[in-house]
Order: structure tokens, then sequence, then C-alpha cells
């Protein structure tokens, strides 16, 4: 192991860093999600008073959240890891918060057009068939459109292999590396999935036509019927039937630029470089296949991935620096 893994792995030291009883060493992720939380929180209440914001799943997200702890929690006594050595408090508070934050997160995306029109995808989408000669995703489908089904599963696994990434940290022994994994995984979600998603407000490929009322990627929808990608169809449509019938479900919310699956794909990988390094090129793989994927499957511009990664490392970065003494 490197001196920066050791470094990393070092156990936090509760009393140089303040932390007060209850969370011990755990306090300064939970501190960082929860005022994060309460962020989100504020402005999804300024939202919703306006109307351009529903109310938040919180039930739902209670309930999937805790299922992922349990499943994440009965892998690791079945691997023979043993019994957490967190904080039994700081699991139950980080659960909520995680709950809290993706309540309100879905929200806050879901009225992105609302805050601020699809502005971005007719200048990206001409860059980038001017940079490449064509579009992105077009070239990824001639070169690996054989890969388009298996692509369109393991992406649309995304979401319970993060959160069990996710859990899995939460309820490792406390370390500088999972005090710095957790902060810059509630940070992505903000400052990437909220902030820069209504910043650069935009559909993404998959739904350019029914935005913008075009042919422009008509081709992009035939070739995914064509090849069988029926979890990017299936979810896109109801993706689009919610915001355009003012219904939103749990499946809601579009914005493309940047990509918060290729930013917590990142996430993942630096996370287990830092905490399980043998898992490294597993992961790295995986963060490179979502970005294609994204890609190809026309959920994102190639672009939107490149942000997302640049932001990741940058908040990554950011989640290091240790706050100062008072």
């Amino acid at each position: 192991m490197s001196p920066e893994h050791l470094a990393l792995a070092k156990p936090v030291e509760p009393q140089r860093l303040g932390f007060r009883a209850g969370f011990g060493a755990d306090s300064r992720w939970l501190a960082s999600m929860a005022a994060l939380t309460v962020v989100e929180m504020s402005w999804w209440l300024a939202a919703w008073r306006v109307g351009a914001a529903p109310p938040p799943l919180l039930g739902t997200y209670l309930l999937l959240a805790s299922g992922a702890l349990t499943i994440a929690l009965s892998l690791r006594l079945a691997l023979g890891f043993g019994w957490p050595k967190a904080s039994p408090s700081a699991i139950i508070l980080g659960t909520v918060l995680v709950a809290i934050g993706a309540s309100a997160f879905l929200p806050l995306k879901y009225a992105i057009p609302s805050e601020l029109p699809f502005w971005l995808d007719k200048p990206l989408a001409s860059a980038e068939r001017s940079l490449f000669g064509r579009d992105p995703w077009l070239i990824l489908d001639q070169l690996l459109g054989w890969l388009t089904k298996p692509m369109d599963w393991l992406y649309g696994c995304w979401l319970p292999t993060q959160l069990l990434v996710l859990f899995s940290i939460m309820l490792a022994r406390p370390s500088r590396a999972k005090e710095q994994a957790l902060i810059a995984y509630s940070l992505a979600w903000f400052v990437l999935g909220a902030v820069g998603a209504m910043l650069f407000s935009s559909a993404g490929p998959l739904f350019y036509d029914r935005a913008f009322g075009s042919t422009t990627f008509a081709r992009l929808a035939d070739t995914l019927h064509a090849r069988g990608a029926w979890i990017a169809i299936a979810e896109s449509d109801q993706m689009w039937h919610s915001m355009s019938s003012d219904r939103p479900g749990l499946v809601a919310g579009i914005s493309a630029m940047p990509s918060i699956h290729v930013a917590i794909s990142l996430w993942m990988a630096l996370a287990a470089r830092a905490l399980a390094p043998r898992l490294t090129p597993l992961a790295a793989a995986y963060f490179v296949l979502i970005w294609i994927g994204s890609v190809q499957l026309g959920w994102h511009y190639a672009s939107d991935g490149l942000v997302g990664a640049l932001g990741l490392l940058g908040l990554w970065a950011l989640a290091r620096c240790k706050p100062p003494r008072i």
C-alpha cells in the first residue's frame, strides 16, 4: 500500500477535529451531509412555494435507503467482514440524510425547465457534431453496436450499484479516506447534480427531439429500438411523460450536463483506490463503461461526462481539505 493510501486509511482522531459525543469520528462527513441537506431542502421549499417543484417522496426514499443499507450490511456479514465498526447512530443518521437529500433532489431536478429552460442542447449538439464529424453516439454505435443491450442493462443497474457502494463505505470504520469519500459524494450530488444541472440546463440527445420538436436525433431512437435497449426506451418515455403531464413519480426529472452518472462512477473508482485498492481496476473499468454507455444510449452528450468527471475530481480534492481550527 502506498504512503498516500496509508495516510488516507489512518483512523480519524476525534479529539483533533473537535467531534462531539454521539457520532465520534464520523462527525465531519455527517455534518457536511447535514449542511448540504438543509441547503437542498431550503431550495426545494422555495421552488415548491412558487409551484415549480413537487412534494418530495420522503417515505419512498426512506424505504429505499433502508433497503440499500440492509443489503450492504448483509453482504458485509456474508463476506466475513464482521459487524460494522462505525457508530450505529452515525449509520442511522447518515441513512436518513441520504434519504432526505434524495427525496429533495428529484423535485429540484424536475423543476429545472421551469427555473431555466433547456438552453445548452443546441449549441452543444452542434459543437460535438463539428468536433467529431458526426454525433458521438453514432460513432460508438458503429464501433460497439453489439454491446448496446448489455450496456443498457449495466447503465440501468447504476442506481443500486452506487447505493451499495455508498452504504458499504458508510459501514466502514472511520478513516480519512471514508470521510473524504462521503463528503465528496454529498458535494457531487448537490454541486453537480443540482446546481450544475440547473445552470447548464439541457435535456440530452434522448429527449432532444421531444424537447425542441425536431428530428435531429430520430436515428438514435430508431437505433435503440432496433438494438433492444428497452430500459433506456422505457425509462426515458416514463421521464418524459412525468414532465409533460406534470405528474412526477419516482422516475422523473431531466438533465444532461453535467453527467451525475459519470461523476458518481468516477467517485466509486476514487473511493476504491482510497479504501479498497484491489478493486480499483474493476471500478475504473466500470467508470469508463458508464461514460461510454451514457453517450451510446443517448442519455448524454460526450461533453456531459467530461464536465462531470472534472467536476468530481475538483470536489474530491476539496473534500480532502481539513477544516480550520477554531
